[in-house]
């Protein structure tokens, strides 16, 4: 008997040595077991740990198997090569090629880690796992931004000059956590398709396949998820993009001390991610979460408008909000999708908003030159009071058609109990 064929049958019913589990699997090696999910959990968050560029192609990706994780990984890996090769030999069309690379696996990854964290945790979990996902990316971020500067003047000591050529070698030691990137999607590609084998998951049923045509069946609520998805993160990352000098021009704050304040939010999600996943897994009420994290961020960014208050308040505020809204916002996707059209659900969702982050930067920066940094608050105001607009329209419609986007997380235990009678 085949060594695999052997382990199946030890989590079988009725298995070798009479009925029952006669041999049952250590819990580190049983996909129906938390301590077998946690690994899984720890490969997932460290998938998208290094992560960070952005494509608009996914709706158009065929499929989100194992085999299809290996492969965007693989693209992270050679974009981030050609990228680095650019530098070297300071090509920088080059460079533009490695980043387009790049970005074609990134943003995939990012969908094969929501599908890979619904096929596992679906759930009272879920939200926990989105929190933990974000709160790893945001750590990779906060190193990225504060190790790579000292990398580069290590790389530029040693072969004593500054320039492209320090740069790309600095860029191929970047690179490593792309390798690691690999390495998780071949663990994750294996443990999915040995608990596939032992516990008969039905293909397909987990959002594997990614098809256009299911678009034309989203529902008002779905549409309205993507309004606010958009709408929320055009107002967060284009306006750190542009925070530094904000805060220099405004405030009067030092180069360091500029950086420091615009980068409070990501060094605040890591830690509050998980925190308010599990808080919004123990509680339910994704709508009145996302309601508040909406909220929120509108006050940050008023205040960073209208007051001269000390940013650090707003700044706290929004990476708080920004945190919150992560962790309650994506996993309702899963609420609302059937599951075999949830790689194409998320796929969109990634997808325009990284469209709305494209062209809103775009736009940010005309309004930048033309009208100032005021008007530049105003605009980004009037896009996150459309999205908090959205999320009360999602309530009604959700309440009108007795949806499940606000249950209590009793009320889902409960729903999910008399399903499975």
């Amino acid at each position: 008997m085949e060594p695999e064929d052997e382990e199946e049958r030890e989590l079988l019913p009725g298995g070798p040595g009479g009925a029952g589990r006669s041999r049952p699997l250590p819990a580190l090696c049983d996909p129906s077991r938390l301590a077998h999910r946690l690994v899984v959990l720890l490969l997932m968050c460290l998938l998208g740990f290094a992560i960070s560029a952005m494509t608009i192609l996914l709706p158009f990706r065929p499929r989100l198997s194992e085999w299809g994780t290996i492969i965007f990984s693989c693209f992270v890996c050679v974009g981030q090569v050609v990228f680095a090769l650019g530098a070297i030999v300071n090509a920088f069309w080059l460079m533009e090629f490695g980043r387009f690379v790049f970005g074609i696996g990134g943003e995939s990854l990012a969908v094969a880690q929501n599908t890979y964290a619904v096929s596992w945790f679906k759930g009272k979990e879920l939200n926990l796992v989105f929190g933990l996902q974000l709160s790893m990316a945001r750590v990779g971020s906060t190193v990225n931004m504060n190790l790579m500067g000292w990398v580069y003047s290590e790389i530029e000591a040693s072969l004593g000059s500054a320039g492209h050529t320090t740069l790309g070698v600095t860029l191929m030691v970047g690179g490593i956590t792309c390798v690691l990137s690999l390495i998780c999607a071949l663990a994750l590609a294996y443990l999915d398709h040995r608990a596939e084998r032992i516990l008969h998951k039905e293909q397909g049923k987990t959002g594997e396949v990614i098809k256009l045509t299911d678009i034309k069946d989203f529902s008002l609520p779905l549409w309205l998820i993507f309004i606010i998805c958009v709408c929320y993160y055009v107002v967060v990352f284009p306006f750190i993009g542009l925070g530094k000098d904000f805060f220099m021009e405004k405030f009067g704050f030092s180069s360091q001390a500029a950086s420091a304040v615009n980068s409070v939010v990501y060094i605040i999600s890591a830690p509050m991610s998980p925190i308010f996943g599990l808080l919004v897994d123990k509680t339910g009420k994704n709508i009145v979460w996302v309601l508040c994290a909406v909220a929120t961020t509108l006050v940050s960014h008023m205040m960073l408008a209208f007051t001269m208050w000390n940013p650090w308040i707003a700044m706290c505020l929004l990476g708080l909000s920004y945190s919150l809204l992560a962790c309650a916002l994506w996993p309702m996707v899963a609420f609302v999708v059937p599951e075999h059209q949830l790689g194409t659900a998320y796929g969109f969702m990634q997808s325009i908003q990284n469209l709305g982050l494209a062209i809103i930067s775009i736009i940010a920066g005309m309004i930048l030159d033309t009208r100032g940094y005021l008007f530049l608050e105003v605009f980004f105001i009037a896009c996150v009071s459309l999205s908090l607009l959205s999320v009360v329209l999602l309530y009604l419609v959700n309440r009108a058609r007795d949806g499940n986007l606000n249950y209590s997380a009793r009320q889902r235990e409960e729903m999910k109990l008399s399903h499975t009678e």
